[in-house]
């Protein structure tokens, strides 16, 4: 898998930035609208949670902590569900490609993780800015953030090569996993603080594959403070064994997916 796509990381990185380009394309910003987008829903979380509704992030006596800690969880989940969703359905999308040429399959959930992750760069370089403008705890802490949102976009990545390869016989895949995805979502601590939850709710909370990449975020972003330690491997596990249980999948029923497709 990984000689595969190094073979063709120039078609995986030159769609990538096709798609980026083409995804606005004929409006009058064009490209600008991948920064416009990001820093307007920062901007307005700002506003709404650090003056409007005035929410504290508690043990924080910072105003913009909460709309920190919110972006530094939603920002990046926006990615990795994207990451996910276009994943599941890059075989569908791509039929004719894979009908007439030997590409990898592997290849097209790769794309779409490329430009998932390119976009989720953007918007986390804006937040940074952000957060030095309304003064935010900015640490060494967040030399950490790259390293994690690269092994959640892996983490992504891998569960679009399972479902991707799975949708291709079973189509309602694709449409179950937008709702399984939000009620993932809802189940992790990313739009509320984890100590609202009950206690044998947060006792539960660190079984949660995405827990450990959203609050080692909301710890480098929001609090200045690094992951825990447990939550370094458990993030590198679930970024390296998941794409290869999808590799292992697609080996198996890659005979039948061209015809299927």
């Amino acid at each position: 898998m990984i000689v595969n796509l190094w073979r063709y990381r120039s078609f995986i990185l030159r769609n990538a930035a096709s798609d980026i380009r083409y995804r606005y394309a004929g409006s009058a910003a064009g490209i600008l609208w991948h920064v416009i987008n990001p820093l307007a829903q920062i901007l307005i979380y700002t506003l709404v949670f650090s003056q409007l509704m005035e929410m504290r992030l508690p043990g924080s006596v910072a105003v913009g902590a909460f709309a920190l800690y919110l972006c530094a969880g939603i920002l990046p989940w926006t990615a990795f569900s994207d990451c996910v969703l276009r994943g599941a359905n890059a075989f569908i999308e791509n039929a004719s490609y894979l009908k007439k040429l030997p590409i990898p399959e592997q290849v097209f959930v790769a794309q779409n993780a490329v430009t998932a992750t390119i976009s989720l760069a953007v918007s986390m370089a804006l937040l940074f800015v952000v957060s030095l403008g309304i003064g935010g705890v900015v640490s060494p802490a967040w030399l950490g953030v790259p390293p994690v949102l690269l092994l959640f976009q892996g983490f992504g990545f891998g569960l679009g090569m399972i479902f991707s390869t799975l949708n291709v016989f079973l189509r309602d895949i694709g449409q179950a996993l937008v709702i399984i995805l939000q009620l993932w979502m809802w189940v992790t601590p990313i739009v509320y603080v984890e100590q609202i939850l009950p206690a044998g709710l947060r006792a539960l909370a660190p079984y949660n594959p995405a827990y450990p990449f959203i609050d080692a975020l909301h710890r480098m972003v929001s609090m200045g403070a690094w992951p825990a330690a447990w939550e370094w491997p458990m993030m590198l596990a679930w970024a390296t064994v998941t794409p290869v249980i999808g590799y292992l999948i697609l080996r198996r029923l890659r005979p039948e997916i061209r015809d299927a497709i």
